[in-house]
């Protein structure tokens, strides 16, 4: 059975996973080129330290 999930942050790709430890076919659709939605890991060019920044 196809399943559509809506996001791929922390919550979409939880469950992707769930969908596939169930036998189920999960498509996951983002409309960011990244995965991991508020909690994703970036490299800021702006900042002083170059350490990287999480966005939240």
């Amino acid at each position: 059975m196809g399943v559509a999930v809506v996001g791929a942050g922390v919550s979409g790709l939880t469950a992707t996973k769930c969908c596939l430890d169930e036998g189920l076919e999960p498509t996951c659709f983002e409309q960011s080129q990244d995965i991991g939605g508020l909690w994703r890991y970036t490299v800021s060019h702006h900042s002083q330290n170059g350490r990287g920044n999480w966005r939240f």
